[in-house]
């Protein structure tokens, strides 16, 4: 057996003692930690080459010679006109067009009903006068070479003011995709805090529900306040106060536009007890 020293044997001797160590896994298992220290090594050197490589690259490579083109803006305020030659006579006027010739009209208006002694017999014109002239509200004596079937533009058209169709009204809705919201997003506090119980309605113990209807215009103000069912003793004129007296609401939408909506809702009048 192979005297070992124990004090300066490495791990391999201490596995392999007693063993044969002529048959390959002894020299293996010695040369195993070079082995993985050169590739660490190798590792650690491609990953520098990998991530500097580009940075070092950037630093010594040769500098392409790039043409600096000067971009100059020109204000064209700034650019004078070309000079105008005196002696040069300015280009003469376009001719106007002819007017058209005017043409012969007939007088030829709906009747009308009026009392007999202001009627005014008179007879139509005929079919073939018709194709020669253009009815109107009174007879003039034109070009007869004119075509009546020529349209002729007055000079004075268009200078006036154009009067459009009046606004369809705003179409109120009942049901709608996104209902208006009361300010403050609670209403029976609204309430609450403005309705002044009316004395009369105390003095008698009248308690009950106010029914009343109001619409919440696209801007979301409080229009068309109306009561449906009251209990009386000053309680009506109360509630309707006090919803007119409402701020703005957020309007309702439908289909993603601000629209007009119609609600109806309770007032509670209740006495303390």
């Amino acid at each position: 057996m192979e005297n070992i020293n124990y004090k300066d044997a490495s791990l391999n001797d201490l596995i392999f003692e007693g063993r044969n160590k002529q048959y390959g896994a002894y020299d293996l298992r010695k040369i195993y930690d070079d082995y993985v220290l050169r590739a660490v090594l190798y590792a650690i050197l491609g990953f520098g080459l990998f991530i500097g490589g580009p940075v070092i690259w950037e630093k010594i490579k040769p500098e392409a010679d790039t043409e600096v083109q000067e971009i100059v803006t020109v204000d064209p305020k700034m650019i004078e006109p070309p000079p105008i030659d005196p002696k040069t006579p300015p280009p003469p006027p376009l001719p106007s067009a002819p007017p058209p010739p005017q043409v012969s009209t007939v007088r030829f208006v709906p009747p009308e009903v009026a009392p007999d002694e202001e009627i005014i017999e008179e007879d139509p014109p005929k079919q073939e006068e018709l194709k020669q002239v253009v009815a109107s509200t009174e007879t003039v004596q034109g070009d007869p070479t004119a075509d009546p079937n020529e349209l002729v533009v007055d000079a004075n058209a268009g200078t006036g003011n154009v009067i459009g169709a009046p606004p369809e009204p705003e179409q109120e809705f009942t049901w709608v995709e996104q209902e208006p919201q009361p300010p403050g997003g609670d209403l029976q506090s609204y309430f609450a805090k403005n309705i002044k119980y009316p004395q009369k309605a105390i003095n008698q113990d009248i308690e009950g529900k106010v029914f009343v209807t109001f619409v919440i215009t696209s801007s979301g103000e409080v229009d068309d306040v109306k009561l449906l069912k009251g209990i009386g003793y000053g309680c009506d004129e109360e509630a309707i106060r006090v919803v007119k007296a409402m701020p703005k609401w957020i309007p309702g939408k439908n289909g993603g536009r601000e629209v007009k909506v119609r609600m109806n809702i309770p007032i509670v009048f209740r006495l303390a007890r």
